[in-house]
Order: structure tokens, then sequence, then C-alpha cells
């Protein structure tokens, strides 16, 4: 009954349009009445702090100021040159050019929606200059902004690897595979409707011109192997990581490429500010959340009425993918992790499903969700941005869609490709 009073109120509160932070603590207040008879208001900011006030989370304000300090400080427009000079000359041209430059920028970034408004202008006003028609342009550039967080480092997986009590320096390592495979599935997607339409390609660069794409780009496309390395090594935890782009995309913007200014630093903090207390309450909110279904043994129950009839672990992820991708359509992917994983978490434990492999198609399978209509994140961005209309939009992104399906449908099957990787450093799976 009480599980059923949960769920009731919960999807009541996110239909009528209160913001996830608050649903998540009204539903938590009020299954606590219903359990105990009373709410000591007391254990409430308690509960809450407790949410917040570890290491890992500190990188979540920083993960978020990379990004914005790319997108403010030149770094965008040069990795954009890089992409282009190394790629652009292959059939699809500015497709493939999207995509790479996606899997370079993911190494700051860590967000999707930091990538799509990062490159997005840049990219679609090269596009449509070149021949490109804009449903293209921006639903390649809006998928191709999914891979942010799957490359290391990743925003949704600091966070997930929070709720699921896993080494976030093992889920970085294992989506770095995931990440390339997405890449490459979109370059042949780019490739075949580079053939089908007979869009333009660059000429083949000069030495000169490859040499002035590396000089401007190469600095800021080794961002991944120094997290990387650094991670391997020793050098630095996931977290201190963060503060190692962070410095390393101020020193570049202000004193390298010398585009930042006080006005654009100003206000790069500020949204960095706001985004962070929002995705901070949630957590809160969550971790308090988090605690009374345990205590009320909600887990359980949908543990139990699983694990009577599944006993696979590849049946169990079939079913995952299929609930995680309908709730991708309606829930932003840090709010999905924070409020199922307490619940998901004992059926991987049940089925023996690793949670470094789960990881990654969570997030993976979230990211289509950002594509998708009616409250995906990216999709909005890149309708604005490219001044394309959704359901426009929308259609041009279903080919996409299918591709990004059968790149989780590989990372599900075969999970050797999520954790090749981490096995062969020696940080688990």
């Amino acid at each position: 009954m009480i599980g059923i009073v949960f769920i009731a109120v919960l999807v009541f509160l996110f239909l009528v349009g209160v913001p996830v932070a608050f649903s998540l603590g009204i539903t938590s207040v009020i299954l606590m009445y219903l359990q105990w008879g009373s709410v000591r208001l007391g254990s409430i900011p308690q509960m809450m702090f407790a949410g917040v006030n570890t290491f890992t989370i500190l990188a979540v304000p920083l993960f978020l100021l990379a990004g914005k300090l790319m997108n403010v400080g030149g770094i965008t427009t040069r990795l954009f040159r890089l992409a282009r000079t190394l790629v652009g000359f292959l059939p699809g041209s500015l497709g493939h050019v999207v995509v790479v430059a996606n899997v370079i920028f993911a190494g700051m970034s860590g967000t999707a929606v930091s990538d799509a408004s990062g490159l997005g202008p840049i990219v679609i006003q090269a596009m449509r200059q070149s021949g490109f028609d804009t449903e293209f342009a921006c639903a390649v550039t809006a998928t191709a902004s999914t891979i942010g967080p799957i490359i290391p480092p990743s925003l949704p997986m600091v966070i997930y690897g929070m709720m699921a009590s896993t080494s976030v320096g093992a889920l970085f390592i294992g989506g770095i595979i995931p990440g390339l495979l997405m890449a490459a599935i979109m370059m042949c997607v780019v490739a075949y409707y580079a053939l089908k339409k007979h869009y333009p390609r660059d000429p083949f660069p000069t030495a000169g011109q490859l040499w002035e794409a590396l000089k401007g780009g190469i600095l800021p496309a080794v961002t991944p192997v120094i997290i990387i390395g650094g991670i391997y090594s020793g050098l630095f935890t996931p977290t201190e990581a963060a503060v190692v782009v962070v410095v390393y995309a101020f020193f570049l913007s202000t004193f390298v490429y010398r585009e930042m200014t006080w006005p654009k630093l100003h206000q790069v903090l500020r949204e960095t500010v706001r985004d962070s207390a929002a995705i901070g309450l949630i957590l809160a909110t969550a971790t308090l959340y988090g605690n009374v279904i345990i205590r009320a043994q909600i887990p359980q129950m949908v543990l139990n009425a699983f694990t009577a009839s599944i006993h696979s672990p590849l049946v169990m992820l079939l079913i995952l993918n299929v609930f995680l991708f309908i709730v991708g359509c309606f829930m932003e992917t840090i709010s999905a992790i924070t409020i199922l994983m307490p619940i998901i978490l004992p059926l991987l434990q049940s089925t023996g499903i690793n949670p470094i492999h789960f990881g990654i198609i969570m997030v993976l399978n979230l990211m289509i969700g950002v594509l998708t209509p009616p409250f995906g994140l990216v999709l909005f961005v890149m309708s604005r941005i490219g001044g394309l209309p959704i359901d426009r939009l929308t259609r041009a992104l279903m080919p996409w869609m299918g591709a990004l399906l059968v790149a989780l449908a590989l990372v599900t099957i075969f999970p050797g490709i999520t954790l090749f990787l981490p096995r062969l450093l020696g940080l688990g799976g």
C-alpha cells in the first residue's frame, strides 16, 4: 500500500509540473508520515546534507565550470578547426567533423548540453555555408553531443558512481570504447547521407593548414590523455581531475588564447553557481528520498517482484533498457539517475549485473532521451540554435536515434566493450 501511494504521489507531482527536487522532498515527507505516523523535522536536513557532503560531488560544479569556460574562451572554436582539418576531406566532410569535434570536446565538458550549446552555433553556421541542409546539420550535431557524457570526464557518471557506490574512475575508463563505438556508428550514418545527397567535402589539407590547426587545437585536444593518465597513474582522483580540467581550461582561455574577459568570467561563474545549486538540491532531496524508500522496503518489494520470474542478467538488462528509454523521454538524466538507482541497484546485485557495465548502459540509454520530446534538453537547445521547429528536428533525428539504439544494443549484449579497459587497468569490472 505504501509503495502504491509513493508512486502515485511522485507521478502526480511530476504531472502537475512541480520541480524534481521539490517532488522528491514532498513525496519523502509524506512517506515518512505514512510509515512512522510522524515526521522528525530535524532529521530531514541532516539526511539531505549527508547526500551532498561528499568528496565526489565536488566534481559536479567543476565539470560544469570547465564546459562553460571552454565555450566562452575560444577553446571550442579551435577544436572545431582541428577536427575540420583532420577529417573534413572525407565524404560527409563537416558531418564527420562534428562527430570528431564532440569526441575531443567530451574530454573537457562532460555534459551533452554543454557540447550542443558550445559547438552548435559554430557547426550549424559552417554547414549551412557549405551547402548542408539545416535538418541534417541540427540532427548530426544533436546526436554527436550525446558522446560527451560517455567519454570521460562525465557528469552523469559522477552522479551514478555516487548513487551506486561504484568507482567513478572505473566508469570513466569504461566509457572510452563505448564512446568511440558511438562515434564510429555515427560516422557511418554521415557517410551514407553524404553519398546519398552528394554533400560537399573540403579539399585535402596542406602541411601548412595542418600545422596551423594542430598549433591552435592540440593543447585542449590532449585533455582526455591528461585525465585518463592522471587517474590511472594515481596522480589524482576523478574529483581532482575536475580541478585539473578547470585550471587547464582557464589557463588556455586566459593566457594562451587571451579570449577570457572579466564580463565573460563573471557570466560563467554565475551560470555555474546557478546550475550547481539546482543539481545540488536534486541530489540532497534524492538522498532523503533514497533513505526513506529503503526504510520503507520499497526496493525490496521491487526486487521480490522481479526475481520471482527473472533470473537471466541479459533479460533483466533488456527490461531495464526499455524502462529507461521510456523514463528518458520524460525525465532529465541526473534526475532519472538519482531517483531510479536506489530501486534498480538491488536488481543488479541479485542478478549479478556488473554496476560499471550497467552505468554505461544507463547513461547511454538516457542520452537518447535528451533527443526526444517532450523533455529532451538537447532537442530544445538545437531547435533554438538552428531555428528549426521541434517537429521537423524530431523527424530528422529518427535515423540517428536508430544509430544510438544499435550502439546501446551492442554495449548491452557484449559487456566486454565496457569492461575490457577497466579490467586491463586493474580498476575492477
